[in-house]
């Protein structure tokens, strides 16, 4: 839980899994995906995120992913994904 994650450079790959956890990824073609309750995840221009958010049973009930630039998801900025699927600002 709360647990952190960060990976720099091309083609690299940040995971995390844990509560309230948190991954970043820095590079082209990088990727940081959170698939963890209430995580969050971050990347720079050129890199993608990937986001679950659960039930509050934990059960999954929504996965997206996003290169940055798309769909408003803006590079060096954390995102979690709300309840109905959409990437949110997290302050």
């Amino acid at each position: 839980d709360s647990s952190a994650s960060s990976a720099t450079g091309d083609s690299s790959a940040s995971s995390a899994t844990g509560y309230s956890s948190a991954s970043s990824a820095t590079g082209v073609a990088a990727v940081a995906m959170n698939i963890g309750y209430e995580g969050k995840a971050k990347a720079s221009e050129g890199a993608a995120i990937v986001l679950c958010a659960h039930n509050t049973d934990g059960t999954l009930r929504h996965i997206r992913a996003s290169k940055i630039g798309d769909n408003g998801v803006k590079p060096d900025t954390w995102y979690a994904l709300s309840q109905d699927g959409e990437f949110v600002e997290v302050k």
